[in-house]
Parts: C-alpha cells; sequence; structure tokens
C-alpha cells in the first residue's frame, strides 16, 4: 500500500476530524484545524494515498478450473462484490467521498521544543508503519525548524507506541498524573537527546534506512 506524507491542506480537514473522532472521542478533543494550519508556531502532516481509489488493488476471486462449479464461482462472486461494498462504505467520509487521508500528525514549535500534539491512524490501517512515518516526518520537520529536542505525551498502558518512541530514541522524562481526561489514566513524558548531535543524526539516518526494508518508500511532499 503506497501512503505518503504531505502538509494538511484544507480539503483534508472533514476526513483529519474524522480520525481525530475516531481516536480521541472520549477525550472530547476538538483541534480547530482551520486555525492551526495558519500558525506559523505549528504543523499538521497527513499521510495519504497519493493513487485514486480505482487505482488500488482490489481482492481477486480464486480461479476455478472445474467448469461444474459454476455455481460456487457465482456465490463467491456475489460474496465478494458484498465485501468491497462494506469496505468501501467503511472507507466513506461524511463527505461521500472514498477515504484519501490514513492518519494526520500535529507539532508544535516552543522556544527549543517541537511537542507531538497528536498522532493518529485510521483504525482498520493501524499495524502497517503509518504512525512511523508520521513520526520520521514529524522528526525531520524539528530538524527543519532547529528544535533541540521533541516531546510528547503517552498513556502509560499504550506499550505499542512506547516501543515505537523508545526506537526513535525518545526516554521517559516524567508522569502526569491522571492526564486522560476518558478514564484518569497517568501520561508517560517522552522526550528525545538533542536531535542535532551527531548520535541522534546517525540513529534516526539508520532508522530512515531500515524503513523502506519493511514498509515502503519514505514520501514527503509538499
Amino acid at each position: 500500500m503506497d501512503v505518503a506524507l504531505r502538509r494538511m491542506r484544507p480539503e483534508d480537514r472533514n476526513e483529519v476530524k474524522e480520525i481525530e473522532r475516531e481516536a480521541f472521542a472520549p477525550l472530547g478533543v476538538g483541534t480547530p484545524f482551520k486555525r492551526e494550519m495558519n500558525n506559523r508556531y505549528a504543523r499538521y502532516l497527513v499521510a495519504y494515498f497519493p493513487e485514486p481509489p480505482e487505482s488500488r488493488v482490489q481482492p481477486e476471486p480464486p480461479v476455478l478450473e472445474d467448469s461444474s462449479e459454476s455455481a460456487d464461482v457465482s456465490i463467491w462472486s456475489r460474496m465478494l462484490k458484498n465485501v468491497q461494498a462494506l469496505v468501501k462504505h467503511d472507507e466513506r467520509t461524511s463527505t461521500g467521498k472514498e477515504s484519501d487521508i490514513a492518519g494526520y500528525l500535529g507539532v508544535w514549535f516552543q522556544g527549543n521544543e517541537a511537542h507531538i500534539t497528536e498522532i493518529a491512524v485510521r483504525e482498520t490501517l493501524r499495524g502497517q508503519g503509518i504512525g512511523e512515518l508520521l513520526l520520521i516526518g514529524s522528526l525531520r520537520a524539528a530538524l527543519e525548524y532547529g528544535s533541540s529536542v521533541v516531546t510528547l505525551e503517552v498513556r502509560v498502558s499504550n506499550f505499542v507506541a512506547h516501543r515505537l518512541y523508545e526506537k526513535y530514541g525518545f526516554k521517559s522524562a516524567g508522569v502526569r498524573k491522571g492526564y486522560y481526561a476518558d478514564n484518569r489514566e497517568d501520561a508517560v513524558i517522552m522526550t528525545t537527546s538533542p536531535i542535532h548531535s551527531e548520535t541522534y543524526r546517525e540513529l534516526f539516518r539508520e532508522l530512515q534506512e531500515k524503513y523502506p526494508d519493511r514498509w515502503r518508500e519514505i514520501r514527503i511532499e509538499n
């Protein structure tokens, strides 16, 4: 699945809001994206599908050599159409078009610190390296902006996210007690070492080189 990164555009807002509601609904998060997109101290990135929906790979029914099984083929075809219709319905946004946005990320620049405020991927697309791609984009943005370190908060129980952030050099720097409004769960504050240091740049370079071996080429566009 080909996924690329670029800055959020006005036409992305409806889809991004859907992903935000899916990921953060219990927290009552409602980011004013229209305003934040014009904030020079913030950057919002989206992971999106560069190809139009009709060009994306669709599942093929198995080929049955015995012509006497034509009835089975007909049943399979009907089942396949029903499954494809459900998938397309699930991917449709409130605007009525198929989904182009797989996930998004927000980062604020505060003094010498870049703070990741939100990172979310559509539930049906998780576990495919999209969150990691967004994280790479945020770190590149921080380097470009001239930030010294990158910080974020993550739920104590979100071990998958912990492993990803630790892989990219984030370490625990404290705890915010009862940070999450839905269940009063604590948040772990995580921060990198100085990202302009030779040690960190080498780590980041190696991780970016390894990423395509498992997932896809890194494509970051304007």
